[in-house]
């Protein structure tokens, strides 16, 4: 007799009513297993329905039967126990026969064992026999099986958001999004922080990254032909380029938007490390762009306790018409040039910020102090001329063709000429004063000999130009002028190097301008042999030139010219041009440095050992706020234990500035005096920084590139200048990602 054919799990219908049946109660809690041994089925959390077999005690514990019309605590974990570890009989399990009805007959049935196996959704419960008919086609069933498997991987990936549960492929595109924008981000930041035009004047389409024949079609501007090279080695990217699609992040408002992010994110560390330290000081200095607009550069200075040393940060560049000031609780000093709209005294910058912030001490800039005393100092004519001559001369040689005439003189000179050029006079920096004056000094035959060949060309208007030159340089007068002036401005220029330092303190700087007036006054009081040396060289540099040194025609009744009754040329000179040039510039670095000793007298305290205890009271009362409000007395003590530690060191370590005195301080046993240190050390000495902030200027905001926004600008400028601030492209994207896109790039 043939084997009777297997039922499968769907043949089955309900079963037959009987009364046995009806009066199965179902159990209300576990029943301990008389078996030993169990075979638990461990449901996998992969997606793949693979069956996990293993062995435990008591497995039917988990019967299913228990859970079912019940409800579960909120407890994830009890309902991802349930799911997860159902009970399953043992392979000898003997299931119980079932009397059921099939094509009208009357058959005994039961549960297989092998439906396990086969279905991983399907589970025996010992203590009540499910009803099945087709069951594993219905909708409801893959509802659940679904639902389930979700549950299952929401709690064992609980980081991932309920947005990207629901759906599956957002995060990985997300992560596409960001990796097709980072080369566009790191390629504005290139360009940026290299100085690198980014746009053309016509700057949009698709990019082609392959062209025929290597050639190019067009030049696409910087920003693009940079992407078409990196695209070349990136197929993912040259792909994202090259696709179908109008969102590439390579528009000029996206730029524009790029740059602002890292505008942002660059001041924001900057101002973030300058808020940490509590103290700073503000320097401002301001000139007109190419289009004209007047840029404001604003720095702040302040001390890095944890390097110790005096940074000077360059924030933003401000187009101003009017005079406004931002409130700030560590503002401890101002720093400007001497215009009356900066250091006015009552409507100035310096008078309104002072209004809100009366420890914010105003210090005019001390390298325009220096070079604004050369003007006033030139009340004699003799030398005036003479420097406006220098400059005539240098704005003469300027263009091309006179200019080869002078570079071929200098080449066919037996000498050893080190300057080739002539430099022009700058009115506003002592270095290239002087430099201009000893070019000139050094070149002065060869000027003469150009402007003799010159002043024979057919151009009338050029050879009368460079006759009458000629004519005002070829007098003793302009010649002696020139060697006093070259003398006077060789002592400024150490002054002038060390003033334009970052890590230079205003009494350092102070001792050097002291300095430099009391070599001046030595050379005053030794007037007469000083004065011999220069006019010895006048003579031997004029005895080249043929050119005959004397004394001018003098009156009785004269009054525009000095009247002098002597028969010597060097007493003439001496007295009518070397001594009243002397005493004027002296009082002038004397009267216009005054303002600033005046501040140094009570922070001096600070680094001398005289115990001068008023001076100290004075500064710490002015101070008391930064001081957390300390009593006289600790302030006392602290100052006079201050004074025994700079008594104890050798004269030769005694600090001489605020800089060597605060890596003396030991902050933790003398926090008064490093707090009052650290204000000296930041006050401002000169807007040298906010200067040099406007050569990057000129390089961003050219001719060609006039019409630059003004957020275009400050962005541009803070990649040039601050290169050393490492700026993360993720930083950028989450930034961008601030303002809804039509790209998502934040999970």
């Amino acid at each position: 007799m043939a084997q009777k054919k297997q039922e499968s799990i769907t043949s089955f219908f309900k079963l037959t009513p009987n009364n046995d049946t009806s009066t199965n109660k179902r159990a209300s809690s576990p029943v301990n297993s008389t078996e030993s041994v169990k075979i638990c089925r461990t449901l996998s959390l992969d997606t793949n329905d693979s069956i996990n077999v293993s062995l435990t005690e008591d497995s039917n514990n988990y019967d299913i039967g228990f859970y079912t019309d019940r409800m579960l605590s909120n407890e994830h974990l009890n309902i991802l126990i349930v799911m997860t570890k159902i009970w399953m009989p043992n392979i000898s399990y003997k299931f119980p026969q079932k009397l059921y009805t099939v094509q009208n007959k009357s058959k005994y049935l039961k549960f297989q064992y092998s439906w396990l196996l086969r279905f991983s959704w399907l589970a025996y419960s010992k203590i009540e026999n499910a009803d099945f008919k087709e069951h594993s086609t219905k909708g409801y069933h893959k509802t659940c099986v679904l639902s389930s498997d979700h549950f299952i991987d929401v709690i064992k990936h609980p980081g991932k958001s309920i947005a990207c549960k629901i759906e599956t492929g957002r995060a990985e595109q997300i992560i596409k999004n960001r990796q097709n924008i980072s080369p566009i981000i790191q390629t504005v930041i290139l360009c940026g922080k290299q100085n690198i035009p980014l746009m053309r004047h016509r700057d949009s389409g698709k990019i082609i990254v392959e062209q025929e024949n290597d050639k190019l079609i067009q030049n696409q501007g910087n920003f693009r032909e940079i992407l078409r090279y990196r695209a070349q080695g990136d197929d993912h990217f040259k792909s994202f380029l090259e696709a179908e699609g109008t969102i590439k992040y390579k528009s000029a408002t996206l730029q524009n938007e790029i740059i602002e992010s890292c505008n942002k994110i660059i001041l924001n560390k900057i101002v973030t490390n300058i808020n940490s330290q509590k103290c700073f000081t503000i320097l401002a200095d301001e000139t007109a762009d190419i289009s004209g607009i007047k840029q404001v550069s604003l720095c702040a200075r302040y001390l890095d306790v944890e390097n110790m040393i005096i940074k000077e940060e360059f924030l933003q560049f401000v187009p101003t018409t009017d005079t406004t000031g931002k409130e700030t609780k560590y503002l401890r000093g101002q720093g400007y040039d001497g215009c009356a709209s900066m250091s006015g005294q009552f409507n100035g910058v310096q008078a309104i910020i002072r209004q809100i912030h009366p420890l914010a001490t105003y210090v005019h800039c001390a390298a325009h102090v220096l070079n604004i005393a050369v003007p006033y100092s030139c009340s004699i004519q003799e030398i005036l001329n003479c420097l406006g001559t220098i400059s005539k001369v240098r704005d003469f040689f300027i263009y091309p063709k006179r200019k080869d005439v002078l570079k071929n003189e200098i080449e066919e000179s037996q000498e050893c000429i080190t300057k080739k050029t002539l430099k022009r006079l700058c009115a506003t920096r002592w270095v290239e004063r002087f430099h201009a004056v000893n070019d000139f000094l050094e070149l002065f035959e060869y000027v003469i000999e150009s402007l003799f060949i010159i002043s024979k060309w057919n151009d009338t208007e050029t050879s009368s130009q460079a006759s009458n030159l000629r004519t005002s340089i070829l007098k003793g007068d302009f010649i002696i002028c020139l060697l006093i002036v070259n003398k006077v401005f060789i002592y400024g220029l150490p002054l002038s190097k060390q003033l334009q330092r970052i890590n230079i303190d205003l009494g350092e700087a102070m001792d050097l301008a002291e300095d430099t007036i009391k070599e001046l006054q030595t050379i005053r009081s030794n007037a007469e042999s000083e004065f011999h040396t220069i006019f010895e060289n006048a003579l031997t540099l004029a005895n080249k030139l043929d050119i005959n040194i004397s004394i001018p025609r003098i009156t009785g009744r004269q009054t525009k010219r000095v009247n002098i009754e002597t028969n010597s040329p060097t007493s003439y000179f001496r007295v009518a041009f070397f001594i009243p040039y002397l005493d004027t510039f002296i009082d002038q670095l004397n009267s216009r440095f005054v303002n600033q000793k005046m501040l140094l007298l009570d922070f001096k305290s600070l680094i001398s050992t005289d115990e001068n205890e008023p001076r100290f009271l004075r500064l710490a009362q002015k101070y008391m706020f930064d001081l957390n409000e300390c009593e006289e007395s600790v302030l006392l003590a602290e100052f006079k234990l201050w004074q025994r530690r700079l008594k104890n060191i050798k004269s030769s370590n005694i600090p001489r500035n605020s800089m060597e005195a605060i890596v003396l301080c030991n902050r933790q046993v003398y926090p008064s005096v490093f707090k009052l240190l650290q204000i000296f050390a930041t006050l401002p000495v000169s807007t040298a920084s906010s200067e040099r902030s406007f050569s990057n200027l000129k390089r961003i905001k050219t001719y060609l590139r006039n019409t630059i926004s003004q957020a275009r600008l400050n962005g541009l400028a803070m990649l040039a200048i601050h290169r050393e601030v490492g700026i993360d492209v993720n930083e950028v994207i989450d930034h961008l990602s601030l303002k809804k896109r039509r790209l998502d790039f934040l999970l």
